[in-house]
């Protein structure tokens, strides 16, 4: 018996999913700094201990919970934050279950999580790739936006949404001609201002708009990437810090020489990348540097950070953040190279645009 017959995605699922990863990940962040400024506290006492495994269950039924009751328009927002944080909650104590003595401070459990987030981001990278819609697929999309004409929820951006998908659906069929009248009759409420959260994130894009437009931000850039390169090759800009807790030595041992030797091996080939792509801004090929640049920071980030995240545990984030960073602003220089906006993930408005059949245009994402 199939258990799903006919599927069909909705247009702003990347959308979605990358809040539940930036929920979680930021989750792991906090617990891990709260945990670490507090000396690691336990809640309980008298031979209880309440881990924070059981709070990311119930963020995670709570989000569930939502999905199923409300058809608000926030309820999908809402489901993918809360299940992104109870979901952090829950990865968050990996060392505990993997391992005899349940050793929270396990030391590859902070690589393990590394590669299972990096995972989730590429599985969203390329279904984000993948997303099509057929006229199928948009009409259906367009007919799940009818709730809102009922509940007062029905605005402006809501009402050109509903345009375009159905622009997009099969013109020869009758429920399009339908949909188009029952959204024709519906009211468009006033839209709301901006949300304090939605304000500052707009300030932001704004003066980091401004700084990547100003004359010697792309200088600037490659100078750092260069600076970033030499200094991997020594140190592989792994801050020596102590946030992944007490080293009790407890649990499986970790091959420091190997993971040294393997750490080190990719560190060289995101020098020789970016070598490569000096030479050709040398020359004037500035696609092809960025190219370069760009696959330097990703062996970095998909490959290097993995090994410093098992030596250095939640250390490991400050570099991770440096490379990020930097990928961002080498994919900013790229696309203001090919006279296209870059958008770094997908977290504001959803984007129709990616989600036809036949895009005009590749991804950002795609570029370096």
């Amino acid at each position: 018996m199939r258990l799903i017959n006919n599927p069909v995605r909705r247009f702003d699922f990347v959308q979605k999913l990358e809040w539940f990863l930036l929920s979680a990940v930021t989750m792991i962040l906090i617990i891990r700094t709260q945990l670490w400024l507090t000396h690691y506290p336990q809640l309980g006492g008298g031979g209880l201990h309440i881990a924070h495994l059981l709070y990311g269950g119930l963020f995670m039924v709570i989000a569930i919970w939502l999905g199923q009751i409300y058809l608000n328009r926030w309820g999908r927002t809402v489901q993918a934050i809360l299940g992104g944080i109870g979901f952090g909650f829950f990865i968050d104590e990996l060392g505990k279950f993997i391992t005899e003595d349940n050793n929270y401070f396990f030391k590859p459990a902070a690589g393990i999580i590394y590669l299972i987030f990096i995972f989730m981001f590429l599985a969203i990278r390329e279904l984000s790739r993948r997303q099509s819609l057929d006229p199928r697929s948009a009409l259906a999309n367009a007919l799940s936006l009818l709730p809102g004409t009922a509940i007062g929820e029905y605005r402006k951006d809501e009402a050109e949404r509903a345009a375009r998908l159905l622009d997009m659906a099969d013109q020869s069929d009758p429920m399009v001609g339908k949909a188009r009248e029952m959204f024709r009759q519906a009211e468009v409420v006033p839209g709301r201002p901006p949300s304090r959260l939605t304000g500052t994130v707009n300030r932001i894009h704004g003066w980091i708009r401004g700084l990547t437009q100003r004359r010697h931000f792309e200088g600037i850039v490659i100078a750092v990437v260069i600076i970033w390169a030499l200094s991997s090759l020594s140190s592989v800009v792994a801050i020596d810090l102590d946030l992944g807790g007490v080293q009790d030595h407890q649990g499986p041992e970790v091959n420091s020489g190997v993971l040294g030797s393997l750490e080190s091996l990719s560190a060289l080939v995101s020098v020789v990348l970016v070598f490569i792509g000096a030479w050709a801004m040398v020359r004037r090929d500035h696609a092809r540097a960025y190219r370069y640049f760009g696959r330097a920071l990703l062996v970095s980030i998909l490959v290097t950070r993995v090994f410093v995240f098992i030596e250095s545990q939640f250390a490991a984030v400050f570099g991770l953040a440096l490379d990020l960073v930097l990928f961002a602003a080498i994919s900013e220089l790229a696309s203001q190279d090919e006279k296209t906006r870059f958008r770094f993930g997908g977290l504001g408005q959803a984007d129709l645009a990616e989600a036809g059949s036949t895009p005009e245009k590749p991804s950002r994402s795609q570029n370096p």
